[in-house]
């Protein structure tokens, strides 16, 4: 029998209780591994019910770095914020691919647990940008905080700032070497710019996000090729040769260029008041 993503995510959720009841402890990177695919098995299950008997069993001395960052990790799919903070914290003046994911996580806590709007737009975000290019294996980056950190403007009454920061953020974004998450907010937020004068510029900004995706699938479609793996899709693992074990094809891949595509679409639609294809 062939070994697939999904029958090994169900194989590591039947072992789940076994890995409870063990007598030896379980280190953070393990932990995270068993979490994350038994969320994948399955999707409605409440995310406690799976970690609470696993962090009782995490190994917390003496790691070294990886694992203290996965224990941030842990504390972060645990939903705690204080905790995964300050595991976090300490990776946050380093420029390698740890530094960068903290700063990734450090930005969701403070927007979502915190409210940290001024801090996430006069001192996160800018200093984020200037520490950390644009990279097609990273294809998330900051486009969950950044959408966060709108939506909450958007809900204070200052929707000017809102979009200003969702169209610089999408611009960054210039390559279409990947299916970045931050080309599907010209079209989520293509509604609140309606309702404040500047309709027409983010049907402008998703009109070349989409050019730039067609041009991208065209490409990618008249010269396939078959070189191995390449940057993962699995939510919430970044780094993927670090924190995941599962990545995609060539053609995958370029199916996510396309249903990216077609969402974005869609949504352009559902915003001028007709329902997508």
């Amino acid at each position: 029998m062939k070994c697939t993503p999904k029958l090994f995510a169900t194989c590591l959720v039947l072992i789940l209780p076994l890995a409870v009841q063990a007598d030896q402890d379980l280190l953070p990177s393990e932990i995270t591994i068993l979490v994350n695919h038994a969320l994948e098995a399955q999707p409605g299950v409440d995310r406690n019910s799976i970690t609470t008997p696993l962090i009782a069993r995490m190994q917390t001395d003496d790691l070294p770095n990886l694992e203290r960052f996965m224990k941030g990790e842990v504390h972060f799919l645990h939903l705690q914020p204080e905790e995964s903070r300050d595991e976090y914290w300490e990776f946050r003046n380093r420029d390698d691919d740890l530094g960068r994911v903290a700063w990734q996580r450090l930005m969701v806590i403070r927007i979502n647990a915190f409210q940290m709007v001024d801090e996430l737009l006069d001192r996160d975000i800018p200093r984020y940008e200037e520490r950390f290019d644009v990279r097609a294996d990273d294809r998330h980056g900051i486009s969950f905080p950044v959408q966060r950190t709108a939506e909450v403007l958007a809900e204070r009454d200052d929707a000017g700032r809102a979009l200003d920061l969702i169209a610089h953020h999408v611009r960054l974004h210039d390559r279409f070497d990947a299916p970045y998450s931050a080309y599907a907010l010209s079209s989520q937020f293509q509604s609140l710019a309606e309702e404040n004068g500047r309709g027409e510029e983010f049907e402008e900004l998703a009109q070349w996000v989409l050019n730039g995706l067609n041009a991208a699938i065209d490409k990618r479609l008249a010269n396939p090729k078959n070189d191995g793996p390449q940057p993962s899709a699995i939510p919430g693992a970044v780094f993927f040769s670090l924190f995941a074990d599962r990545k995609l094809d060539f053609y995958e891949w370029t199916a996510e260029f396309i249903r990216l595509r077609d969402r974005i679409e869609a949504g352009i639609a559902t915003a001028r008041g007709r329902p997508g294809q």
